[in-house]
């Protein structure tokens, strides 16, 4: 599942011919509209292989994406698909700028602080519109929230999988 990155979720069917509302899962929603093709995961089946769709036009609609595809022709089976997640191979990802990464690459990466103290395991990346957080499970359970700025995160190493942060005031 590595080679593949999550684009969007699909939130609702629209329309009567088989359109569909995606939450986009990506920085880029516009990307939608240069895909060919996507790869359709079912609730819960996110470890299948998937089943391969065309995307026959592609338009944002208000924080959503509409996206019409060959393959659901009306609104059952629209509904059908509801909740089920969108990807694209990695080869197909958007180029990273500097500075950049793929979500994907970080989650599960190890944080330690610069002191050498380990904190826990990225859980999940989080969007919050003016910047990421990293939200890092502890080996206790616990939740610690890491916003990804210049002031935290000191050292990125994702060929390693360790994430290297100073820990703000109030942040633990």
């Amino acid at each position: 599942m590595e080679d593949m990155f999550r684009i969007g979720v699909v939130s609702s069917a629209h329309g009567i011919k088989g359109a569909v509302k995606v939450f986009p899962t990506t920085q880029e929603p516009g990307r939608f509209s240069r895909l060919e093709q996507v790869i359709y995961k079912a609730p819960g089946k996110e470890d299948s292989v998937g089943e391969r769709w065309t995307i026959q036009s592609a338009s944002p609609f208000q924080n959503m994406v509409l996206i019409q595809v060959k393959e659901l022709t009306d609104r059952n089976q629209a509904e059908a698909v509801k909740g089920g997640t969108l990807w694209i191979p990695r080869e197909e990802a958007l180029p990273l700028e500097e500075n950049e990464y793929y979500i994907a690459d970080v989650v599960g990466s190890l944080v330690m602080t610069e002191e050498g103290e380990t904190l826990g395991i990225i859980d999940d990346v989080l969007m919050t519109g003016s910047n990421e957080v990293f939200a890092v499970k502890t080996s206790d359970g616990q939740e610690i929230l890491i916003p990804s700025i210049k002031d935290c995160v000191i050292a990125m190493d994702l060929t390693k999988k360790i994430v290297t942060v100073h820990l703000l005031e109030g942040l633990r």
